[in-house]
């Protein structure tokens, strides 16, 4: 890859990402990072004259499809918007083909504008220069809108073929019904498609316009119609000098919208009165709004580092730009992908990821959208109680993968060819991953914790994290040998190791459940009232408080080695034999493991996929002493080959809690280059969600030390030896918080109304409204 850092210049200094060169090998990557959206829309970056091995993708939030018996719904690719091909005197444009004399693409994270200057050398040889820009609106999560610039040192013939094309698919999968098209006014392009099997209706509507020399001008236009294509071939004579450009402004509705659910007939009534006069707005209007919306955006979500490496700064804000347009952030029936919206990997399903590394980036800075968020996972309790159900359990068993609300587990049931059978691989995830029920909870209790939102406990909050407790309850069974309840067969984080048996983060999570369960129901019903009228009735609060309570209070957790002091991941790990992990750890791609060995002997081995007890000591730190922790950390990072984007930030924020200042700071590093690095594909699907999250907790959780608990904020920073200051915001108890941290000290303001309660360094604050207080590091 030839990705360039910086060369942002002025006050894009830090906000710039470029790619300095065309590689045909290596578009998906850039398709990918360069994805633009608004958490309605995401729209991948390909190229607009279109190259073999593209993904052309452009998505809609919370629309999903399922083609056919035995595949599973997914999040279906629409028509292409952004296509325009380009011929000059008859020669189509390629930069496959005659000389590529100049080339950069340019996302400015700042603006949200996304660019591609080129110079080429055509095969006659003229000299043309080229000018892409794209924008997806943050102001009209409808509308998107290209520009292309064109000027040539010889007098040419140019025709230009654009529309909307329907040919896409998801990977060779047709969503979409043929539809309707049709030309209105002699410009808008209208193309209305179906989903074949969920029904939702889509409606496109593009229109173009052209200037010569900054005027406008009209060409010579023919409408094209074929068979999934609608659009326009423009042609004109373009003299020596001259710049001739074209706006392309379209818009995308569909019935899953609000305002238009389910309505087919006024969905596409008046999403051509939305696109008429959304169409006749400019290019560069428009641009200006959207970077308006997005410096107000940045005003409240940038993190400013000031560190020897620049780079940091700017992987920050690549982190925090992913965040905000991967998520629609006022609608509760949709969740976030593991791809967000920027590729078709994971079919567009939400897992564990959204709550356990992505939520609390909203928690924290955007309360309003982790609601959001946690009320789309009350919305699917009927389909984690007919999982539990059809399992043999009580309660609710949340899905691991999950699309539509009431959809239940999506995850496929085969995968990649199996290196010693050839045959695929079952996915056992969705039957044996349970621990995202447990992590769905904990995110219910952290949101209370941090917004004291008693209207959505009373409302989803209780109920999510009784019923997911009662599934606990009835999943683990008696082991009369250690006389304890024990969770048996399944999956923990380390999605390495399959099959196992009392997985302590599992197991920890579950019981911290049941705790949080027990302590909910004896609360209500000591307050009775409404809440506690319904809750009771559905769940008989004497029966399931009886039997939660007897397993949590049994539930076996897997303790330290007396001799060691570490905690086995599962039954049976520490007996495991070990091998020499050295050439997978040092691996440019993840997964190489996979080359010489299949899962079931990755089973039997010491090696992780991601960290898995891990995340149970950053989860709760007082579980176990420092010592401990460091000795747990040591252990498990030698065996860990961080084959998933969520592993390198959870032993970031864990070695910056046990003083590795360092080695955290070299996860960090990690982390950022996951996405943003110059390894080929490693984005080819589509961003790693996630990952855009974990950064975000190496920087919030980690090196500014920011922990919540039940008893207010902790602030404990520890920034590494390459920064020399740290700002960022941060939202507690509904009021808005500004940290400034150097090596010495540490300076938080409250912008709010009520007094906040801080611990700093271990000293306990009452941060008066209005107020600052800087507290030196002693």
């Amino acid at each position: 890859m030839n990705l360039r850092y910086d060369l942002g210049q002025g006050e894009d200094e830090n906000w710039c990402v470029s790619e300095m060169a065309f590689d045909p090998q290596a578009l998906g990557k850039c398709e990918a990072i360069f994805t633009q959206g608004n958490g309605y829309l995401g729209q991948r970056a390909a190229l607009e004259e279109g190259y073999v091995g593209e993904t052309r993708n452009l998505f809609v939030a919370g629309t999903f499809n399922c083609v056919g018996k035995g595949d599973v719904t997914e999040l279906p690719n629409l028509p292409d918007l952004t296509n325009m091909a380009i011929f000059i005197n008859g020669q189509r444009f390629s930069m496959a083909q005659g000389e590529l004399k100049k080339y950069e693409r340019r996302l400015n994270l700042r603006t949200g504008e996304l660019t591609r200057e080129v110079l080429w050398r055509a095969p006659d040889e003229m000299n043309v220069s080229f000018r892409f820009s794209r924008f997806v609106s943050l102001t009209n999560e409808h509308a998107l809108g290209a520009r292309v610039e064109i000027t040539a040192d010889q007098e040419a013939v140019i025709e230009i073929e654009s529309g909307i094309d329907a040919r896409v698919t998801n990977s060779g999968a047709q969503h979409f019904l043929e539809g309707d098209k049709r030309l209105f006014d002699g410009r808008i392009l209208q193309m209305c498609v179906t989903t074949a099997q969920s029904g939702v209706h889509c409606c496109l509507h593009t229109a173009h316009a052209f200037f010569m020399d900054g005027k406008a001008y009209e060409p010579k236009i023919l409408p094209l119609i074929d068979r999934r294509e609608l659009g326009i071939r423009a042609s004109l004579q373009l003299k020596a000098g001259q710049m001739l450009a074209v706006e392309k402004m379209s818009c995308v509705h569909t019935s899953r919208d609000q305002e238009f659910y389910g309505a087919k007939d006024d969905l596409k009534q008046k999403a051509l009165e939305e696109a008429r006069a959304l169409l006749s707005i400019p290019y560069h209007a428009f641009l200006a709004e959207g970077a308006a919306a997005f410096r107000a955006l940045w005003e409240s979500q940038d993190i400013r580092i000031v560190s020897q490496n620049a780079f940091d700064q700017l992987a920050m804000r690549f982190a925090l730009y992913h965040l905000n347009i991967m998520v629609k952030k006022d609608d509760p029936r949709v969740s976030i992908a593991a791809k967000g919206l920027s590729g078709e990997g994971y079919k567009g399903h939400a897992f564990w990821d959204t709550e356990t590394f992505i939520f609390p980036y909203f928690l924290f800075t955007q309360p309003d959208v982790a609601k959001t968020l946690l009320t789309y996972r009350y919305r699917t309790l009927p389909g984690a109680r007919r999982k539990a159900s059809e399992n043999g359990y009580e309660g609710a068993m949340f899905p691991w993968e999950s699309a539509w609300e009431d959809d239940g587990e999506v995850t496929p049931l085969l995968g990649a060819a199996d290196v010693v059978t050839g045959e695929p691989m079952p996915i056992l995830t969705g039957i044996l991953e349970q621990h995202i029920s447990a992590d769905i909870a904990l995110a219910v209790w952290q949101y209370f914790t941090a917004t004291g939102d008693q209207g959505f406990m009373d409302e989803c909050g209780y109920e999510i994290i009784i019923d997911t407790a009662r599934f606990w309850a009835s999943r683990a069974t008696w082991d009369e040998k250690r006389q304890a309840y024990v969770i048996l067969d399944v999956i923990g984080p380390d999605e390495y190791k399959e099959h196992v048996d009392n997985n302590a983060y599992t197991n920890y999570l579950a019981k911290e459940n049941m705790r949080l369960a027990l302590s909910m129901m004896e609360t209500l019903a000591k307050n009775g009232g409404e809440t506690y009228g319904r809750l009771d009735a559905k769940f008989d609060f004497a029966v399931s408080e009886k039997a939660i309570k007897k397993v949590m209070e049994s539930l076996y957790l897997p303790q330290p080695d007396t001799h060691t002091g570490i905690v086995p991941q599962a039954d049976g790990y520490l007996e495991l034999p070990q091998i020499d992990l050295t050439r997978y750890k040092e691996a440019d791609e993840v997964g190489t493991i996979y080359h010489d060995y299949n899962i079931e002997q990755i089973s039997g081995m010491q090696v992780a996929k991601q960290a898995d007890l891990l995340v149970l000591l950053v989860l709760f730190e007082t579980l176990f002493d420092d010592e401990t922790r460091r000795k747990n950390y040591d252990y498990y990072e030698a065996r860990t080959l961080h084959d998933s984007s969520l592993s390198k930030s959870t032993h970031c924020v864990l070695a910056c809690d046990l003083g590795q200042v360092e080695h955290a700071y070299r996860f960090f590093e990690g982390s950022c280059r996951i996405d943003l690095g110059q390894q080929m594909h490693s984005s080819d699907m589509g961003i790693h969600a996630a990952s855009m999250a974990g950064i975000w907790q190496c920087v919030v959780y980690g090196f500014a030390g920011v922990r919540a608990d039940g008893a207010g904020l902790n602030i404990h920073p520890k920034l590494p030896e390459e920064w020399q200051s740290l700002h960022l915001k941060i939202v507690w108890q509904n009021q808005p918080l500004s940290l400034a941290i150097t090596k010495e000290s540490i300076s938080v303001g409250n912008g709010g109304e009520k007094t906040c309660l801080l611990t700093i360094w271990g000293t306990s604050y009452a941060l008066q409204p209005g107020s600052e207080i800087r507290v030196d590091r002693k």
